[in-house]
């Protein structure tokens, strides 16, 4: 008896469960829908715009390895694509632009028709590493590249402690691992530094005379004396 009594209320419970799922999703099933649909509408749109997102940063790519001159780089990258990561490495194509344009001994005729003096060049260099240090701090990479152009740029400056400085950076033990990478490089130009301030001497060496020349001796009594030849009259 107890049993069947166990039994129907079980029934009981389910039948009252069923119903009161059943008013619930007549209720609110429409909100319960909308829901659903709302949260697949997001994943949608964030697939969306993951793939809209890499296709700019393609379409950036592209344009910044076709770009050539600081300009163009400025007209196609930096004023149609907001990309941080594409920013700082077109900021540090700039700056090597001028770096290039400095080792090349800041010809007359320019580099792709961009003429620039040498202190023009250095101040242009330094402002695009500068930019990429202090816009695009999270970009670790180009950070660190930055940070190596701005050491180039004080060389060719002759501000040769400041470039050290920054070459100490790369080899401390503290430093991250990025700039770890570039430590090689970095201790290489410390090494040479020295040598490298060094002004440098243009022209042919020339040699240290003598300090005493050669005394013609007097002829000795058994040799004649060397004729003296008189001046031929005047006609």
């Amino acid at each position: 008896m107890k049993a069947e009594e166990r039994h129907e209320l079980q029934q009981n419970d389910l039948v009252g469960g069923a119903a009161g799922l059943y008013m619930f999703i007549r209720k609110y099933g429409i909100y319960v829908l909308l829901a659903v649909a709302i949260i697949v509408l997001v994943l949608e749109l964030i697939q969306l715009h993951k793939a809209n997102q890499a296709r700019k940063v393609q379409e950036a790519a592209m344009a910044l390895q076709q770009a050539q001159t600081p300009r163009q780089i400025q007209n196609t990258v930096l004023n149609n694509y907001k990309i941080p990561a594409v920013s700082a490495q077109a900021y540090i194509r700039i700056g090597d632009f001028y770096l290039n344009l400095i080792a090349l001994g800041n010809p007359p005729a320019g580099l792709e028709k961009v003429k620039a003096t040498k202190a023009q060049s250095i101040a242009a260099a330094e402002k695009a590493f500068n930019t990429v240090i202090t816009k695009f701090p999270k970009e670790t990479l180009p950070v660190a590249r930055a940070k190596l152009g701005l050491a180039l740029a004080d060389e060719d400056a002759g501000q040769w402690s400041k470039a050290a400085a920054i070459y100490k950076t790369f080899t401390s033990a503290h430093t991250g691992s990025i700039d770890q990478s570039f430590a090689p490089v970095a201790q290489y130009r410390l090494d040479h530094l020295k040598l490298w301030a060094q002004p440098v001497l243009v022209g042919p060496a020339q040699t240290q005379p003598a300090a005493t020349a050669p005394v013609a001796s007097a002829p000795s009594a058994s040799e004649p004396a060397a004729k003296s030849v008189a001046p031929a009259p005047a006609q």
